[in-house]
């Protein structure tokens, strides 16, 4: 199989190119939108909303092996990305947070032990994906809020840091693509996660400056982001707002390559008539909207 678009994206994340995908939809949104719960539905919807890449969240709990899941997603045209849940975030989602990080700091020990014991959980997940033709893989790792990190960055360096560095070693970028995920303000990780040699970061737009992370990097990374979560709500999506989105989502193309996607995922079925129209408003992105004579 030839490059797909995200490896020709990652190629050369200096030069401006836009693709389209939404990380995570909520199994109801897509039933009320007309299609099938599961992979297959993910497809659907995807390929129908002008998607060019289907994101799957996987565990070891997923009803299809990665090698079906991508050709799923290349039969219809897409790239195929896979969310897999980080030590962090695989310890989170079983926890309150309060309580999890009341544990990391009464006994942090134990808590890299537990952080250990769900890496090799991810580590056997990784060797079901080996040869399956997966395009990217995103690390799904919740670590901050708006307000800033969980924990102290030292925590990360010396935690989280060398189980990504121990992933990458073990699962080359040959055989995809790397990505890391974060909702909040995560700017102090940054420059570690791209040392690390991820090449695709997932921010949201209200925690990070991602036009500013992308200047500072641009031959370094591609991002995956870029919608507001205010365009999604909004009720009346006129042509001030469309004005405003265009030129945003414009000025991060020019800096380089971009995934458009909403990083809060569409958890509500009012948010899909909102996410067609920034869809349709691109089009195919003709020169004149990522000309450099068109300011910020």
């Amino acid at each position: 199989m030839g490059l797909g678009k995200l490896r020709r994206l990652v190629a050369d994340p200096a030069a401006p190119g836009l693709l389209r995908g939404e990380i995570w939809i909520d199994p109801q949104v897509l039933a009320e939108a007309g299609f099938a719960q599961g992979p297959k539905g993910l497809v659907d919807f995807a390929a129908a909303a002008g998607a060019d890449v289907c994101f799957f969240s996987w565990s070891e709990a997923a009803a299809m092996d990665a090698r079906e899941l991508a050709a799923l997603a290349h039969r219809s045209g897409l790239d195929c990305a896979l969310i897999i849940d980080g030590p962090f975030q695989r310890l989170a989602v079983r926890k309150d947070l309060c309580a999890l990080l009341g544990e990391l700091a009464g006994n942090p020990i134990r808590f890299a032990a537990r952080l250990d014991r769900e890496m090799e959980v991810i580590m056997a997940m990784l060797d079901r994906v080996e040869d399956a033709k997966i395009d990217l893989v995103l690390i799904g790792e919740d670590v901050g809020y708006s307000g800033g990190l969980y924990f102290a960055p030292e925590f990360f360096r010396s935690r989280l840091l060398p189980c990504y560095e121990a992933l990458l070693g073990r699962f080359p970028s040959d055989d995809f693509a790397w990505g890391w995920h974060s909702d909040g303000k995560v700017d102090a990780l940054l420059p570690d996660l791209l040392q690390c040699g991820f090449r695709f970061i997932s921010l949201e737009p209200e925690c990070v400056d991602l036009l500013r992370f992308k200047k500072t990097n641009r031959s370094r990374v591609c991002l995956i982001g870029g919608i507001r979560v205010a365009w999604l709500t909004a009720k009346v999506f006129d042509q001030e707002l469309q004005a405003d989105c265009r030129k945003e989502i414009g000025v991060l193309v020019r800096e380089g390559g971009l995934v458009l996607s909403s990083t809060c995922g569409l958890y509500r079925p009012e948010f899909l008539p909102n996410l067609k129209r920034i869809y349709q408003m691109l089009g195919d992105v003709p020169p004149s909207f990522m000309s450099p004579t068109e300011g910020p």
